[in-house]
């Protein structure tokens, strides 16, 4: 299912079939989309549409291209057809959206009134204010990037390791990340390994940026495994429309996992060396399989009341 949803992220401006999605997961087109459906919290033509209007709305904001060439890229027979369905998720016409969004980032999208897709639900918690230490990654939310996202935790681990004669930090860090709205570009997004700094002063340092979080309300879900993407998009297009809240882009995305202690990173890190390729969190912390099948990582999305 990752290597379909891969795909289609990377063949939008591309003729794409539910049918040739499938086959490259070797399902029939019929067991795709229930599979689908219930992994992402879309159906698989709700997916790729809202995927191509994303990518035609970066278009817009970014380039001068004209809205019939836009239409096609995004796989529209017509431009009339195109305005229909760009209206419906940004509720302005693509003309009117270039002339007040040109030059900006594409905005908070605050649709409603689609019926669920998945059964997750989650679980509302309040963060109080906070300072954390954080070392950057470039690229989220996909395996593609877990090397980078390795490496800026192996990065804050020994940095917390020079320090923690002076500096009192948590026991277990995080990711947090912003810009996530928009999954067509996993590869710009950035993702900040963290830990919380309790007690001393963080001194000037190269790599690492303190970093001040302003806390406040969150929907937490509970992932099962290490690459929660498909989670974070149940959270943002199956359960945020349907319910009372939607996203405030203002503060970032929390990522946690019990797993994620320093009592477990560590060592992983003085026995494993980072390669630029694929891996899951570096071979899996040396954890038992056993373990490694029960890893669960709490994604926690800001929210704010509509």
């Amino acid at each position: 299912m990752e290597a379909a949803v891969s795909y289609v992220l990377q063949s939008l401006d591309e003729s794409l079939t539910l049918e040739q999605v499938a086959a490259r997961g070797f399902y029939s087109p019929v067991h795709f989309q229930a599979l689908f459906a219930e992994y992402m919290g879309e159906t698989f033509a709700e997916y790729l549409l809202r995927n191509r209007l994303f990518l035609a709305a970066k278009r817009l904001v970014g380039t001068h291209a004209s809205l019939p060439e836009i239409a096609a890229l995004s796989g529209f027979s017509n431009q009339a057809n195109f305005s229909r369905a760009f209206g419906q998720w940004f509720g302005l016409s693509p003309a009117r959206f270039r002339h007040d969004f040109f030059g900006s980032p594409v905005p908070v999208i605050r649709r409603r009134g689609r019926s669920r897709r998945s059964h997750v639900e989650p679980e509302l918690e309040q963060f109080a204010a906070k300072t954390f230490l954080t070392c950057a990654a470039q690229g989220y939310m996909s395996s593609r990037f877990e090397h980078t996202l390795w490496d800026a935790m192996a990065r804050l681990c020994h940095t917390v390791s020079r320090l923690s004669e002076q500096v009192r930090f948590a026991a277990e860090p995080m990711y947090l990340t912003g810009g996530v709205l928009d999954l067509t570009q996993l590869d710009q997004g950035v993702k900040l390994a963290a830990i919380e700094v309790l007690s001393g002063t963080v001194p000037e340092l190269t790599g690492c940026t303190t970093v001040e979080f302003s806390g406040g309300w969150y929907a937490t879900f509970v992932h099962q495994g290490v690459l929660p993407e498909q989670t974070l998009n149940i959270a943002l297009f199956d359960w945020l429309p349907a319910s009372e809240y939607c996203l405030d882009p203002d503060r970032p995305v929390v990522m946690r996992a019990q797993q994620l202690s320093m009592s477990d990173l560590l060592p992983a890190l003085a026995s494993r060396v980072l390669r630029d390729s694929q891996c899951v969190l570096s071979d899996g912390l040396g954890l038992s399989a056993r373990r490694l099948g029960e890893f669960e990582v709490k994604l926690s999305v800001p929210v704010m009341l509509r």
